[in-house]
């Protein structure tokens, strides 16, 4: 006798029903994750942002004032290209300070602050 027969046999003189479980949907929108890890401390301070086609956007901020922000596509999460830009942020408000690019699998950036001190916010958004 099978192994599923026997289940089912089981299930029946139990008196349990017994169904298959319904098929769940795989992921349906492939996800790209960036890293970006804090220097300022020992251990690093690590933020996680995941980008789709649902969310293509996403934004971290640090407030430990970074010392070094480095940031990278993680290699186990879809490949996709990603643009970003770091600003400060004072009173709530985002002051651009010229630091923008492209992220790539295996491209990331080290980026030191222009202006020590202040909090700072890393924004991402999905190209591809």
């Amino acid at each position: 006798m099978r192994r599923p027969a026997v289940l089912l046999a089981v299930a029946a003189a139990l008196g349990i029903p017994f169904t298959a479980p319904a098929a769940t949907a795989a992921a349906a929108t492939p996800t790209t994750e960036v890293v970006c890890q804090d220097w300022s401390a020992y251990p690093q301070y690590i933020r996680h942002i995941y980008l789709n086609a649902d969310t293509p956007t996403g934004a971290k901020d640090f407030d430990e004032q970074p010392v070094t922000l480095t940031c990278y596509e993680w290699s186990g999460s879809t490949p996709a290209t990603v643009s970003y830009s770091i600003s400060y942020v004072m009173n709530g408000v985002d002051h651009p300070d010229g630091a923008t690019g492209i992220l790539t699998m295996g491209h990331g950036f080290v980026w030191t602050p222009v202006m020590p001190g202040y909090v700072y916010r890393a924004s991402f958004t999905l190209v591809t």
